[in-house]
This record gives C-alpha cells, structure tokens and sequence, in this order.
C-alpha cells in the first residue's frame, strides 16, 4: 500500500504525526512530505531521512495550501493530521477548534486532493469524541462532530474518482495534546500500528485503541448512559 508512494502528512511536528513518519519510513515509501505552522519545529524530522521535504503550512489559510499544491508533486496519500484542542466549553469564548479541526481540514480536502494520483487516498484524524460530546472540552468534540460528517460527504463526493477516504477515530493518546489529563491513554506508537492494520482490512472507519472500541460499543447499546457520565465532566 505504502510502496513507492509519495505522502503529504499535515501538522507534522504533532506526536501522532511523528510515529506516523517513524512507521512510513519502514515502508519503503518514495517521497514525504511534512507540514507544519512552524517549520522550524521539523527541523529533527527533516534529518530522518532524505526522502522527507518540509514546509510551513497554516491550515486555516487556504491560500497557503494553494501555493504549497504549486510547490509539490502530486501525491498518491494524504493524511490530515493537524488539529487543535482548546479545551474549552460551549460557553467560552473561542472559535481555534472551528477554525482549525474543521475550517483547516476543509481547506486541505478541497485544494489537496487535485494532486492526488489516481487510486489515492485520505485519511481523515478525527476522534471518537466526534460521536458523543464531552462537555468539558465541547467545542473539541462538536467540531471534530462536524469533520466526521465532512468525512462522510468527502467519500461519497470522491468515490467517482477512485480516492478512497479514510476515517480514524481515537481516543485519548499519549501526547502534548492531552498533557497533564488524567486518563488511561493509548501510546501514538500502538495507535498508528493498528491503523495500519486496519488499513490492510479496508475498513473505512478506523478505531485504533481500547477506549474507542468501548465507546463505539456503548454507544451502539447504552448510549443514554454513557450521555449521562459524560455529562457529569462539567458538573
């Protein structure tokens, strides 16, 4: 799947993006391409290998995205990895989530995937918090919600092309992102070793730890509970 392939992985300099590029590496893949709002922080990831090109990239600007698609080749995988978490509730005062989680990644899928080569893919990260909000950090979730229904209709709209379009839903992993969070959380390493396997499956919607089987199950079974724990996150 990975052979000779040419990758383009945004928000690059992310934990979940290093073990990405860590296990791409092993591939035999012919170019990577890493992006990141500041370039400077993959400086040791540009050192990896010869095959990896760097570049600055902010999401949120699609005009950015429109002159990195002039800089590069076409690519045969696309991985929208970057994205935010503030943290905050409905009530606060903040739109980064919005603006990053889901205007971002719109941007990457509407300009990016005219450099896709025929038979490409896309892998989507989004979070089984899209699926059930929890209230503590509710802008996350509702905007990772929406970018799980962006997912949806960016399969259908592709499939006429011959790109498929992959889902990957986690749930808490070891990273900056949920720094100082006590919870259990799955390392980034064990993550991407079971989207690779469940990319070999073909499965279209990814649960690659523990936690987001369970709340997949639980939704499917006792989801008006599970709404009711989760609810007491801000209670």
């Amino acid at each position: 799947m990975f052979e000779n392939k040419t990758i383009l992985i945004t928000g690059a300099n992310g934990g979940l993006a290093k073990a990405f590029i860590s296990e791409l590496l092993t591939k035999n893949i012919k170019k990577l391409y890493c992006t990141a709002r500041d370039v400077n922080s993959l400086e040791d990831i540009k050192l990896l290998s010869e095959k990896i090109e760097v570049y600055s990239l902010d999401i949120t600007k699609e005009e950015q995205i429109k002159e990195l698609s002039l800089k590069i080749d076409n690519i045969d995988i696309l991985i929208n990895n970057a994205g935010v978490n503030s943290g905050k509730r409905i009530f606060d005062e903040t739109k980064i989530d919005f603006n990053v989680n889901l205007i971002g990644t719109l941007n990457s899928c509407q300009v990016l995937p005219k450099k896709l080569n025929k038979n490409g893919l896309i892998i989507n990260i989004t979070s089984v918090l899209a699926l059930i909000n929890l209230p503590i950090m509710a802008l996350y979730c509702a905007s990772k919600s929406a970018l799980h229904s962006l997912t949806q209709a960016l399969r259908a709209e592709l499939t006429k092309e011959n790109i498929s379009v992959i889902e990957v839903l986690p749930g808490p992993i070891d990273t900056n992102m949920t720094k100082g969070q006590e919870m259990p959380k799955t390392s980034p390493k064990d993550v991407v070793k079971n989207i690779f396997e469940s990319l070999s499956q073909n499965q279209i919607e990814i649960y690659p730890d523990d936690f987001s089987k369970m709340i997949k199950e639980r939704l499917a079974v006792d989801k008006e509970n599970l709404e009711r724990e989760f609810a007491l996150s801000v209670q």
